[in-house]
């Protein structure tokens, strides 16, 4: 009998270790995002946006808890790049990310377009014309600032927060606003305007916004996350999501892995 109740609990014990070994990986992922109005922000103490709901939604699925962090892009991005077990999201795909992280998604397409006034007679057909076109105005860190240096532009008013661009336009100080049509409405609304009061000149790129690991995530993680993913989109919440907050703009219907680089 005593031998018998020895077994038990060293098999008890194994249990809970192995258990406690396979979730570790899971429990441990840090969930970064950052200020940026409708895809993610803090509101009254309340961390919201697509994004977040999207990820809080695959965490039910995977049966995880994490608190997503609501971080500024530049300090998100320098903790996803020096440290393993990082979930960094929305994030584009570039050449230098392709080493640092794995990929799943996308969760967001969008344009990153150019914006004027609503009453500027300004026509483009191409970016080669933006050199003489006047000051620009972006938000530092996104994929449109990026964008726009490497054209070589050199009339860049880069600015702290979305909104700041866009208050920047509406107040004359610059002529051309540079953002995703995704986020365009929403800080609008939260400076007190509205589409009427801009109009699009030129798209300059289509986008696509994933969910990023960093380098050191186990792969089993990110193929939980991939498969949580994958199981919502094919449910059709996903698509319901996504019009909630983005209304008939092109919905992402495929998920898929995309591996880092070595």
């Amino acid at each position: 009998m005593v031998h018998t109740l020895v077994v038990f609990f060293i098999f008890l014990l194994m249990s809970l270790f192995c258990h406690r070994a396979s979730a570790t990986p899971m429990s441990e992922l840090r969930l970064l995002t950052e200020q940026w109005v409708p895809v993610s922000y803090e509101k009254n103490g309340v961390n919201t946006g697509f994004a977040v709901e999207l990820v809080n939604q695959l965490q039910i699925i995977i049966g995880s808890e994490q608190k997503v962090e609501v971080l500024p892009w530049a300090r998100a991005m320098s903790i996803a790049n020096s440290t393993p077990n990082v979930m960094l999201f929305a994030t584009s795909i570039n050449k230098a990310r392709r080493k640092s992280f794995d990929f799943v998604g996308p969760i967001i397409t969008s344009n990153i377009s150019l914006y004027a006034k609503a009453n500027d007679n300004i026509e483009l057909n191409d970016v080669s014309q933006l050199k003489t076109a006047g000051h620009i105005g972006a938000y530092r860190g996104s994929i449109g600032a990026s964008m726009l240096k490497e054209l070589g532009l050199d009339q860049l008013l880069i600015s702290s927060f979305p909104t700041q661009s866009a208050k920047q336009l509406l107040r004359g100080r610059i002529r051309l606003w540079c953002q995703a049509d995704i986020a365009v409405n929403s800080l609008l609304d939260e400076i007190g305007s509205n589409l009427d009061a801009i109009k699009p000149v030129l798209v300059i790129s289509e986008i696509s916004l994933y969910l990023a690991f960093s380098k050191g995530t186990q792969l089993s993680v990110i193929e939980t996350w991939d498969n949580a993913l994958t199981e919502y989109k094919r449910s059709g919440k996903f698509r319901r999501l996504y019009f909630l907050w983005f209304g008939e703009l092109p919905v992402p219907e495929t998920a898929k892995l995309i591996r880092r680089e070595k």
